[in-house]
């Protein structure tokens, strides 16, 4: 949902820092020994990526050269994770990727975690690659299930390379009762093809992003609609349409899709809230 630049780092240089002061010897040894492998798979996490083919990574449970699933996991939580580990500055630095703190997935909440784009349970060789550790909620972190994906329709939006940013394609539409709220969903813009329609559908359905702007969009609503009322009484429909329509493009300077943009455009294009709901409110 948001375009992030993606990270800068060397993988060489992030596995070298995580396994500098590595005390367990066996582990250590393992994740050395499958060293070349994870160097040379962040790269062709790079170029899949870049295709939005990651869908044809296939799951599995141990690095090639020795290093387990525990053995990637522990590195990770135990030299990437914690503040004083030499790892850490690569967390740090891909927490900062972030404009103003949103979380990439849902554009809403604020970033206080990283996400494994490829589950590290499923997918332990890109435990510690930056370009699978994405900035996100806990909310999305969560929602984001360990599972696999089998199309690249199925595929969630990834910050780093996917860009769904040239379209508007975040809309809504009014309940038409009082007290007012809103439905959100993904409409399909002319230039996109169906399958680029069908995977923001999926990433709107997995991390329940209906639910999440309807939620805010209420408290939203209310805090304007007295305004709204006032400018009706005044100047008419005319006037409390172009006060919408100054609102969204206060939006659209932020970025083009957004749920506020989207609550605001459904006022103005409901025939029921201008010819049944307001006039009952002046």
């Amino acid at each position: 949902m948001i375009k992030l630049d993606k990270p800068m780092f060397e993988q060489c240089d992030v596995l070298d820092e995580c396994l500098s002061n590595m005390k367990n010897g066996s582990r250590k040894t393992n994740i050395l020994s499958s060293k070349e492998t994870i160097i040379e798979k962040s790269e062709e996490y790079d170029e899949l990526a870049s295709k939005g083919k990651l869908y044809q990574v296939a799951e599995h449970s141990e690095v090639e050269g020795g290093a387990t699933c525990a053995d990637m996991k522990a590195l990770y939580e135990q030299k990437f994770v914690p503040k004083g580990e030499k790892g850490r500055k690569y967390y740090d630095k891909l927490m900062l990727l972030v404009p103003n703190e949103r979380c990439p997935y849902c554009g809403q909440r604020i970033v206080k975690t990283l996400d494994h784009y490829l589950p590290k349970s499923l997918y332990p060789t890109y435990t510690i690659t930056p370009n699978n550790l994405v900035p996100a909620c806990s909310e999305c972190n969560k929602s984001k299930l360990a599972d696999s994906t089998n199309s690249f329709e199925e595929q969630v939006i990834h910050p780093y390379y996917d860009d769904f940013s040239e379209e508007v394609w975040i809309s809504a539409k009014v309940i038409e009762e009082d007290p007012v709220t809103f439905n959100f969903f993904v409409s399909c813009p002319e230039t996109w093809e169906r399958k680029k329609f069908e995977r923001a559908k999926n990433h709107f359905r997995d991390f329940e992003l209906n639910s999440v702007y309807k939620s805010h969009s209420s408290e939203e609503y209310i805090a304007c609609e007295n305004r709204i009322k006032k400018i009706f009484a005044v100047g008419g429909k005319t006037a409390a349409i172009e006060f919408l329509e100054e609102n969204i493009e206060d939006k659209l300077c932020i970025r083009k899709n957004t749920w506020q943009a989207a609550m605001y455009q459904a006022l103005i294009d409901s025939a029921w809230y201008w010819d049944k709901y307001i006039l009952t409110k002046v």
